[in-house]
Formats: C-alpha cells, sequence, structure tokens
C-alpha cells in the first residue's frame, strides 16, 4: 500500500499543479484520391457470417495527386480497411507526403483511423466521409485533426478531393513544455522530510521550461 501511495500522489499533485498552455499551428492540404476497383484482400472470416462483408479485410495503397489531370504525387495513403459491419469500414491508415513537397508536409506523415461509411449493400462509398488524425510522424509528431472527403466523381473511378486539417502543438518542437521524469518523482520522495521532494522538482522543470 505504502508502495501505491509513493507512486500515485507525485501524480495527483502533479496532474493538480502543473499546466501547459498549449496553442497549435495549423497546416491544410488539398489533394485528390482515385480509389481503384478492388483492393487486396488479406483475411476474411473463417465461418459465414450471418452479415454480409462483415470481417473481411483489405491492404489500401492509393496515390495522391495534386489535381484531377495527376499532374503531381502528392504522397500515397496505406494500411488496412475491415468491414465490422455490412456497410460500415474501419480504416487504419498512414498518407506518407513525397519527400519532394515543402516542409513540413515534405517527408512527414499523418495516421488516420475512423469508420468509414458504404451504401446499405457495402458496395460504394458515400459521398462525404471523414477520418480522424490520430497521429504523425516528422514534421506532423503528435498531429490532431481531421481529414475530409468530398466525392467529385463516380464513373469509371471513384474520385475523391481530400483535404487534410492537420494541427500540430507548437510544444513539439519548442521549449514550452513541463517535463517531469517519474523516476525523479519517486526519487525525490525517497528524500528525507526536511526536503521538498518532488514540489523542487516541478518547480525546477517549470524554470527551464
Amino acid at each position: 500500500m505504502d508502495t501505491m501511495k509513493l507512486i500515485f500522489l507525485p501524480l495527483l499533485l502533479l496532474l493538480s499543479i502543473s499546466k501547459v498552455n498549449a496553442s497549435y499551428c495549423k497546416y491544410v492540404i488539398s489533394y485528390y484520391e482515385f480509389i481503384p476497383a478492388g483492393d487486396t484482400e488479406v483475411f476474411k472470416p473463417m465461418t459465414t457470417d450471418a452479415i454480409p462483408n462483415k470481417g473481411i479485410a483489405y491492404v489500401k495503397n492509393n496515390l495522391l495527386y495534386s489535381s484531377r489531370n495527376k499532374n503531381q504525387v502528392y504522397g500515397h495513403i496505406g494500411g488496412l480497411y475491415f468491414y465490422h459491419t455490412e456497410d460500415v469500414i474501419e480504416d487504419v491508415v498512414t498518407i506518407n507526403f513525397s519527400d519532394d513537397l515543402i516542409r513540413p508536409w515534405g517527408g512527414s506523415s499523418i495516421s488516420l483511423r475512423g469508420a468509414w461509411f458504404m451504401t446499405p449493400d457495402g458496395q460504394a462509398d458515400l459521398d462525404d466521409e471523414e477520418l480522424a488524425i490520430v497521429g504523425g510522424q516528422g514534421q506532423f509528431r503528435g498531429a490532431t485533426g481531421f481529414v475530409k472527403y468530398e466525392k467529385v466523381q463516380k464513373t469509371p473511378q471513384t474520385v475523391f478531393f481530400v483535404t487534410c486539417h492537420i494541427f500540430v502543438p507548437d510544444f513539439i518542437y519548442g521549449n514550452h513544455a513541463v517535463e517531469i521524469n517519474i523516476n525523479d518523482l519517486l526519487e525525490a520522495d525517497a528524500k528525507s522530510e526536511d526536503s521538498h521532494g518532488h514540489a523542487e522538482l516541478i518547480e525546477e522543470s517549470r524554470a527551464t521550461a
């Protein structure tokens, strides 16, 4: 019990008195995504399910273009998606932006997650979709936000006009974050009663932030 107190009391104090005032940089990019007629099937249920499509998964690997004329490749989106009902897909994908794009896009990526909705028969995408940005790499480390999809062509191939709204906390690349190391907190609390322990560490961290 004493060990649990030693672990959780510093955390409770930290949550109550430490605060980071975060602001965000917003980055926006738009492009066209061409949806292929069929994707590579990864797996399907070993037994037939009463709900059509349920449990079937595919690999997504689509190129992203600057225009409908495919003048320039902005990157590609890849990952997995699978049906969990007849007309709802779960997307777990990553957008990798081309290295030759200007910073911060060039060589960076964002990770997407969310439900993608289909027509009731599960055979066609709806006209408007949205996925959540749940992280990123490179210049988009720590990113949040959302990606909007607008269907602009149905035949002979489905085409979406896509806009990414990317929010990156400014403390990712600045010195505004208060950094607290749990190991340092535990060591501080093991000091004599005359020492302020973790409170001193918090103040020191604030002073250097």
